[in-house]
């Protein structure tokens, strides 16, 4: 099914062209391009075709301009072209209308993106707002002391650990207030002396 909308294409899952060029070869990038072009010219009506160098250098230039665009970038941005959505064509189709309509589907393109990428992140900060599970320490600590005191070893376990952490914390804690007062006595000491 080809694309309906730029959402459609994101989701397709389908490699960007450089990657496809890097994966499969240039020459398969080249010739899903050539095959998207021709159907979309099989389409229309013009007096004035292309010739093969001109699809091969609007090839070259959409590789160029667009390597990040998908295969199905290109089938939507065509399908868009036929149905008259970039402006009325006057007996003539040749690269420099298609790279027209490139841009304008590119324009599109980033709007979307851009809506998505803003929502995704709206989404991402609403879960984070939202309230945990978790219990406080608290509550988590007389969980524990009731389990020791039936017995559970894991239980004591950790609480022998969380006393060890928590008697850690408070010697450095208080070695740290020491240093900062014999810093201060020190200091006082040497002010007294210059005066």
């Amino acid at each position: 099914m080809p694309p309906k909308t730029v959402s459609d294409v994101f989701s397709s899952g389908m490699p960007a062209l450089a990657t496809l060029g890097r994966e499969r070869g240039e020459a398969i990038a080249r010739a899903v391009l050539v095959l998207i072009l021709n159907d979309m010219l099989d389409f229309f009506n013009a007096g004035n075709d292309m010739n093969d160098t001109q699809i091969a250098l609007t090839v070259d230039f959409i590789l160029e301009e667009y390597p990040y665009m998908q295969a199905d970038d290109i089938t939507l941005c065509f399908r868009n072209a036929m149905k008259g959505k970039y402006g009325k064509l006057y007996n003539r189709i040749d690269g420099q209308i298609i790279m027209g309509w490139l841009r304008e589907y590119n324009r599109e393109r980033c709007t979307v993106a851009s809506e998505q990428s803003y929502n995704e992140h709206k989404a991402y900060l609403s879960e984070e707002a939202k309230p945990t599970q978790g219990i406080f320490y608290a509550e988590y600590r007389a969980e524990l002391e009731r389990r020791a005191k039936e017995g559970n070893r894991e239980a004591k376990h950790l609480l022998d650990l969380s006393d060890g952490l928590i008697a850690e914390l408070e010697k450095r804690k208080h070695d740290k207030a020491r240093e900062n007062l014999e810093r201060f006595y020190e200091k006082e000491a040497e002010r007294k002396k210059d005066e």
